[in-house]
């Protein structure tokens, strides 16, 4: 058996080369990063790994310190790819931790799951990303913290801006109402972190834009269309507005957002996928799928990397990419899809039948008396 100290710097060396092409800094590094620029952003993630340990070896570990039993956890691999694509993209510093081997530090910043992506400002805030793990989603989230919370919107900018965001609120509100401009502030400050919003005063700039004056309205880039507003209402129906106005058509399923969909009284269509390409191409076909029984079903679109633990549980095979289930949270219901291709006409069948009661739920003997007539 290797004497304790020897193990141990044994396990070091292997924990500092295994990092699967990761470039991280050290705690000296982060504090110096973090506090000399105006906006960093740090991913903390777990990817060091162990090869194969004899028992006894195990036993041995059993008393190592906790840096040494953290999980290497996949989804912080998948990160990878996503996190050099944003780097290269992007003039702010944007760096990584491997928390196998800086653990106090992420102990310091309560970082309990991986990836963590923190943004901190150089006065000292911290903000969480609870985004989708892709390089155009973290680009974006980025991209935000230099703006103020409310822009000031021209004729001069209004073009660019619409389309400066997934989703781009601006109040065509003139200056002397201060009610209407305090709620909007208030509503923005809520989801500065997620939206970009701004104000427009001039009534020339809504009358170009064909816009009520004053009335709040949603620029959805990727959607190619808007959602208006046009009432004086307060923070609560701003705050339905902003829910209906940014649903997509067809979400992507993250950690921010899977209560939400849990709760929204809806079953849940599953598309797994680890390629950007084939959920382009997923989301074009199925859209016209998913407005037609938007009001019964949720047609979201799952990353396999950071969710594939929920594969087994749906009836798909672990390593499944792309699979397709849908979920009833309210009866627990699962449906997988066993089709050989999965096509807008095969889903389509697939929902159908089991609103018609053909297809049963996973571990169901016995068909039911009546059809899933809600999903």
């Amino acid at each position: 058996m290797l004497p304790r100290s020897l193990l141990v710097c044994v396990l070091n060396l292997l924990l500092l080369t295994e990092v699967y092409g990761w470039s991280h800094v050290d705690r000296d590094q982060f504090e110096s990063i973090t506090s000399g620029n105006e906006v960093s952003l740090v991913a903390f993630v777990a990817v060091s790994s162990i090869p194969s340990l004899t028992a006894g070896l195990i036993e041995l570990l059993a008393d190592m310190p906790p840096r040494f039993v953290k999980p290497w956890t996949e989804p912080s691999k998948a990160l990878e790819s996503e996190w050099l694509s944003a780097t290269a993209r992007s003039q702010n510093s944007l760096i990584s931790i491997d928390c196998t081997i800086e653990s106090e530090l992420c102990k310091k910043h309560e970082i309990i799951s991986y990836p963590a992506i923190r943004l901190f400002l150089g006065d000292g805030q911290e903000k969480r990303y609870r985004g989708p793990r892709k390089a155009s989603s973290i680009l974006q989230f980025m991209n935000r913290a230099p703006r103020p919370i409310i822009s000031n919107v021209d004729k001069s900018n209004i073009k660019t801006f619409k389309s400066s965001d997934e989703a781009v609120f601006i109040a065509y509100i003139p200056d002397e109402e201060g009610h209407l401009k305090s709620t909007f502030t208030a509503f923005a400050k809520r989801h500065a972190d997620r939206f970009t919003f701004g104000i427009a005063s001039d009534p020339k700039v809504a009358k170009t834009e064909h816009m009520q004056f004053p009335s709040i309205v949603c620029h959805k880039a990727s959607e190619g269309g808007q959602e208006a507003f046009s009432s004086h209402a307060g923070l609560d129906a701003l705050e339905k507005f902003l829910e209906t106005a940014t649903a997509p058509t067809i979400g992507e399923f993250t950690r921010r957002n899977e209560m939400k969909y849990m709760k929204a009284g809806k079953s849940l269509v599953y598309y797994f996928t680890s390629s950007d390409d084939d959920r382009t191409v997923y989301n074009a076909a199925l859209k016209p799928l998913a407005k037609a029984y938007k009001e019964y079903l949720n047609f979201v679109t799952v990353d396999v990397a950071e969710y594939g633990h929920m594969l087994p549980n749906l009836g798909l095979a672990p390593n499944s990419d792309p699979a397709l289930a849908v979920f009833n949270p309210m009866y627990g219901q699962v449906f997988p899809f066993t089709e050989d291709e999965i096509t807008p006409k095969a889903v389509e069948s697939f929902v159908v039948n089991i609103a018609q009661g053909k297809v049963q739920p996973l571990g169901s003997q016995a068909p039911p008396t009546d059809g899933h007539t809600e999903l």
